[in-house]
């Protein structure tokens, strides 16, 4: 390993060291100012930013060009600022700031044929949502004499501006039926920009629900999240026929997104701690997936996981693709365990959500628990490449640790 990988691997551990004794703090309550706000929301997306962003620059310094790390911290600052704001137009610069360095990086870094097919749909969304939704905030802060968001109130009068606005989040997230660009970008984007979309990009959509709609949802929307959650029912069984590695991963997160959305509209706001927190171990679950797939792919060449079993080599790897694996299925002690245990509990109430509970969890745990087993079955590869595994190990070590031991340190 040459001098400046040793150096960028010693300062990786001292950040990761950093960042965990300044977290150990409660996770309750909130501070409010006119243009700040820093609640549970804030914290956990924080704390998923800070992470996912010095693990994957830091540990993989030498993989990344320098213009390619400042546009990734541009993107990580941008997202920061989004979760703290409490100035509306404020918080819409912020939010399309943080998503641009990661469109632009797709065209740029990406080595796969079909990445202008997937910058273009991933742009489209992005531009097609972008004015209306900066319209919208315009005329709410005109009505609300105010564009500080803790001051506005909902209005019934104007209450299909607020469903309007919520779909334009829902877009962001994406929620079904606008989810097609989510598996095509994840496909062609590099590893490190797949990771950040589907650490914390996939988030920005909650925020803005959860900061400007938050007292809109009724009866009227249980039709569209039951829409919602049979859609995630089909997203899980049509991973089961993926090969592709990153599409694979895609169609699990657009099934495991629905869950912030079940603990917001059927348990209220007032479980927002737990539900940012599963927001934080879905961030840290999909990040280990795709960064054991970066390894993989390094050491293969290849994104078919048939062929992908070719680079588990050793016990170290083997090691690596479980852990990875299980996160996706909230083995516990993960951080999506304790969620989603708390929130089927919450929900005891609704046969509906009961029954797509027994479906999601039996899925959702089988899907991944399947894919393990046959990567790790009759392995004939043989463990040469020490400096890779010592990169990608350090990297993923990191996400282990907070995916799995986060709930102690929170």
């Amino acid at each position: 390993m040459s001098v400046w990988g040793l150096f960028s691997f010693g300062w990786g551990l001292v950040c990761f060291a950093t960042l965990g004794s300044l977290f150990v703090c409660p996770t309750s309550g909130c501070v409010s100012t006119q243009w700040i706000v820093f609640d549970s929301l804030s914290f956990f997306l924080t704390l998923l930013v800070l992470v996912l962003g010095i693990a994957a620059v830091f540990f993989n310094n030498n993989a990344l060009s320098r213009e390619t790390q400042g546009y990734l911290f541009m993107s990580l600052s941008f997202s920061v600022l989004c979760f703290c704001v409490n100035h509306a137009i404020l918080f819409w610069c912020f939010y399309e700031l943080s998503m641009l360095p990661l469109l632009y990086l797709i065209f740029r870094d990406s080595p796969y044929s079909e990445r202008y097919l997937a910058g273009w749909y991933f742009s489209g969304y992005l531009l097609i949502t972008s004015l209306p939704l900066l319209l919208i905030l315009f005329y709410l802060s005109f009505i609300n004499h105010s564009s500080i968001i803790g001051l506005w109130s909902t209005n019934s009068s104007i209450s299909f501006i607020y469903y309007l606005l919520a779909f334009i989040f829902f877009t962001k997230v994406p929620l079904c039926p606008f989810h097609t660009w989510l598996p095509i970008v994840h496909a062609e984007a590099t590893s490190v920009v797949s990771t950040f979309l589907s650490g914390y990009i996939m988030k920005l959509g909650l925020v803005g629900v959860f900061r400007f709609c938050g007292t809109i949802f009724s009866d009227d929307f249980k039709i569209y999240l039951g829409l919602c959650c049979v859609m995630g029912i089909c997203f899980l069984v049509a991973a089961t026929g993926e090969l592709d590695g990153k599409r694979w991963l895609a169609l699990l997160s657009l099934s495991h997104i629905i869950i912030p959305f079940i603990g917001l509209f059927f348990c209220g706001f007032s479980l927002d701690s737990l539900i940012f927190l599963y927001s934080l171990g879905h961030g840290l679950g999909a990040a280990l997936v795709f960064g054991l797939l970066w390894k993989l792919y390094d050491t293969t060449h290849t994104r078919n996981w048939v062929l992908l079993k070719s680079g588990v080599s050793g016990t170290f790897s083997i090691i690596l693709v479980s852990v990875s694996l299980l996160s996706l299925c909230s083995f516990p002690p993960t951080l999506q365990f304790f969620s989603e245990v708390y929130l089927l509990v919450a929900s005891g109430s609704s046969y509906l959500l009961l029954l797509f509970w027994a479906f999601y969890l039996f899925l959702g745990g089988v899907v991944p628990l399947i894919l393990c087993g046959h990567v790790m079955l009759r392995v004939e590869a043989h463990e040469s490449d020490c400096i890779l595994v010592f990169k990608f190990g350090a990297y993923l070590l990191v996400y282990s640790l907070w995916c799995y031991l986060g709930i102690f340190v929170l």
